[in-house]
This record gives C-alpha cells, sequence and structure tokens, in this order.
C-alpha cells in the first residue's frame, strides 16, 4: 500500500498551484475536498496509483510501478512523455478554478481519458463542462460535452443513454452552425441505433452523415461512413459490400497515415473473413489491429481485436494463443465494465474448454456469455453467444432441448436485424436436432 508521503510526491505533479502544493505538506485534509478527489482520479487516469477507490487519503492506495518510480525519484515534469505532460497540463487548468481555463482542460481531460479507456472519469468530465457551459451559455462548449458523453455511454454500452445525448449535441451543433459536428455525431447515432439491433435507423444516419460529408468535400468523414455502412452490410449478410467498402477504407487511412481509424478497418476485415471461414485471413488482420493498438495505446480498439482473435484461434485449434488473447482482454474489459465485449470473452473462453472437451465448463462459460450479452443490450452479440452455445450442446449430445431453443433464439435475433443467411443457418441446424 501507499504511504501519505508517496501519495503526497504523486499529488505535487497534478496540483498546479503552489500554495495547494503547501497545503498537502502540511496536511492532505487541508486541500479543498474537489480538489483532493479530481487529483486522485488524475493519478488513477495516469496509471500512478490502482483503481482502489477514491475513500480518503489513508493508506488505502496501491501505487503502480510507474507511480512508484515518480514517487521515489521524483523527475522534472519536463523529462516526461509529451503524452504525460500534456495529460498534467489539462489537470492543472481545471484545477484553476477560472472559467475559460477549466474550459479548456475539461476538453483536453475528457479527449485524454476517452482515448485511454477512462470512461468514468470522461463522464465526469463531460458533466463538468456541460454545467460550465451552460453557466456561461457556451453553446458549443455544451455541443462537445454532449457528444462525448454520448461516447462514453456507448462504451458501457448504455445505448439508451447515448441516444440521449448524441440527439442533444446535434441540436447543440445545429444551434452553433457546425456542420461537421452534425455530420459527425449522426454518425455516432448511428452506431448506436445498429448496436440496438435497428439497422434500418443506422443505415439511415450514416446515410445522413455521407451525404453532409460530400457535401463540406470532407474525404476523411465520407470514408468513416463508408466504413460504419461496412458494417451494417456485414451483419445483413451483404458480404461482398461490405469487404469492398472496408477494404476501401483500409487502403485509404494507410495512405493518409491514419493508423488508428487503419488499424479499425483491418479489424472490420478480419470479422468479415473470419464470417466466411477464411480464418488465417482474418487472424493477419486481427494481428495488424493488435500489433497497431498497442503503439497508439487505445485500450479499447486493443481489447476489441484480442476477442476477436482469441475466438479465430480457438476455431483455427490454436488453444494457447486463444487462451492468452482472451485474457488480456478480459482484464481491459472487466476493468471498463464493458459487458458486450466481456460476453464475446466468455464466449471465446466456452470455446477453449469444448475444444479440449471440458464440456461441462464450457457450458458454464456461455451461460456467463449469455447473460452479459443480454445485459449489453447489442443483438448480435446476443445472437452469436446463442448459436455457440446451442452448437456446442450439440456436439457434446447435451440438453438438446436447450440446443434447439438456443439456435431458435439466435435465428430469430438475426431475423430481426436482418442477417437472413445466418438466421436460416441457426434454423437448419435446430431441425437437425
Amino acid at each position: 500500500m501507499a504511504t501519505r508521503n508517496e501519495i503526497e510526491s504523486l499529488l505535487f505533479y497534478v496540483l498546479s498551484e503552489t500554495n495547494r502544493q503547501n497545503l498537502i505538506s502540511s496536511g492532505l485534509e487541508a486541500v479543498p475536498k474537489d480538489s483532493r478527489v479530481a487529483a486522485l482520479r488524475g493519478l488513477q487516469d495516469l496509471g500512478w496509483i490502482g483503481h482502489g477507490g477514491l475513500a480518503d487519503f489513508e493508506e488505502s492506495y496501491s501505487l503502480t510501478n510507474d507511480g512508484r518510480v515518480m514517487a521515489s525519484q521524483r523527475p522534472e515534469l519536463s523529462s516526461l512523455d509529451s503524452r504525460v505532460r500534456e495529460h498534467i497540463e489539462a489537470l492543472r487548468h481545471v484545477d484553476t478554478g477560472q472559467n475559460g481555463i477549466v474550459k479548456e482542460g475539461l476538453r483536453q481531460l475528457i479527449s485524454i481519458e476517452s482515448e485511454l479507456g477512462c470512461t468514468d472519469s470522461a463522464l465526469v468530465n463531460c458533466y463538468k463542462l456541460k454545467s460550465i457551459a451552460h453557466r456561461t451559455k457556451d453553446v458549443e462548449a455544451a455541443a462537445f460535452a454532449a457528444y462525448n458523453e454520448g461516447r462514453m455511454e456507448s462504451a458501457q454500452n448504455r445505448w439508451d443513454e447515448a441516444l440521449e445525448s448524441y440527439l442533444e449535441a446535434i441540436e447543440k451543433f445545429m444551434e452553433v452552425g457546425d456542420r461537421r459536428g452534425v455530420c459527425m455525431t449522426n454518425r455516432a447515432t448511428g452506431v448506436v441505433y445498429g448496436n440496438k439491433g435497428d439497422h434500418a435507423s443506422a443505415i439511415r444516419c450514416f446515410e445522413s452523415s455521407l451525404t453532409m460529408a460530400r457535401e463540406l468535400g470532407d474525404r476523411n468523414a465520407v470514408v468513416m461512413a463508408e466504413g460504419n455502412l461496412a458494417i451494417i452490410y456485414d451483419l445483413e449478410g451483404r458480404t461482398e459490400e461490405s469487404e469492398n467498402a472496408s477494404r476501401d477504407c483500409l487502403e485509404y487511412f494507410l495512405e493518409t497515415g491514419d493508423n488508428l481509424r487503419a488499424a479499425k478497418a483491418a479489424n472490420n476485415l478480419g470479422v468479415l473473413n473470419m464470417s466466411r471461414d477464411k480464418l488465417q485471413v482474418a487472424a493477419e488482420y486481427f494481428e495488424k489491429t493488435i500489433s497497431s493498438s498497442r503503439a497508439s495505446k487505445d485500450s479499447v480498439l486493443l481489447g476489441t481485436a484480442l476477442v476477436n482473435a482469441g475466438y479465430c484461434y480457438a476455431r483455427i485449434g490454436d488453444n494457447t494463443l486463444a487462451l492468452s488473447y482472451s485474457d488480456e482482454a478480459m482484464k481491459i474489459f472487466k476493468e471498463l465494465s464493458n459487458q458486450n465485449m466481456l460476453a464475446l470473452a466468455y464466449r471465446n473462453y466456452g470455446s477453449i474448454e469444448a475444444r479440449n472437451g471440458r464440456y461441462h465448463e464450457s457450458f458454464d462459460w456461455f451461460e456467463k456469455s449469455v447473460r452479459s450479452a443480454k445485459s449489453s443490450g447489442v443483438e448480435d452479440t446476443l445472437a452469436a453467444c446463442c448459436y455457440e452455445y446451442g452448437m456446442t450442446l450439440i456436439k457434446a449430445t447435451v440438453d438438446l432441448r436447450l440446443a434447439a431453443k438456443l439456435l431458435k433464439k439466435a435465428s430469430a435475433i438475426y431475423r430481426s436485424i436482418g442477417n437472413t443467411s445466418r438466421a436460416r443457418e441457426a434454423e437448419a441446424r435446430a431441425a437437425t436436432i
């Protein structure tokens, strides 16, 4: 556990004013509560202290390896990585209490935290920014806060809340005449509808974003909207259209040097190839995404690619890689409380155990996957988990009645989201029982 002296040392990095630092030296309780909590949250997001809670300053915090180095060596701020310096600068801006500087600091923090996957902290700062924006009648800042609030709620599978936030953001962006903001938020809204299984609304949003992007001459936004449409095409079984659009996205982002979006396009192509049983090709795409997301430190994309690669390797029969990747993904998504991706990780474990002949263990994992998928509200994930569970029951010749029920459930969901080919496949399997 961390000592008070170690926590004091770390807090010096994130509290800006000298008098605040003097307060720490004279007693931690002398620092105003809001500043204490914000500083501790900042240290957690920087990865210097463990995520054990924000109760008090007592010795209830553990220091990470980075935190121990910082506390013991106390390096100059100028010697730290540029990303770390930017993070600390944003925290210090928020600590000033001056509206203009605070708003800029909150914007920076929201962008940094969303990239790091620190959704809870990002949401707290969205609420703070929205409050200041409303008080100062800053519509543009309110739009920014509402849009990012929607992003974080989407990351937590809170689809209805995300939809409400995005609609608020569109209204604010329209009020200030920010067509690029409207275009961007329309596309994000389509993602929410897609995850809710409402593909007609998703396509409408993506096409609206695509039209607006073309009018704006924003090639980047055009390609992103086309990439989103490609995902819906895949879910609806329109694989050729999906593959062509995803390839175009990948080529464009590679040409422009946008490695993060190129990695996302590669992941989409991996999923597409896996659904067509081109497992080795899919694995290559997933490995590219994993490598790129490790370099960019995008935890959400890394976790997603790890889950997909884990399932791919489980199907190939490489249980060592499948287990290693699934374990790493599990750690990421437990931290983020992402029930959708956890459901897919549980499905991976079920598949791995089934391949090893440990069917009872695999059934336990599949039960967890179905429960998590239900709580996430992502229809495609629920269908996939039900299908995999049902097929494993058939293979083990155990509880065939439940297998038929699960396959019929998967079929009904696939039909509801427009993926008739997968629906027919599930129905055919159920009919053989």
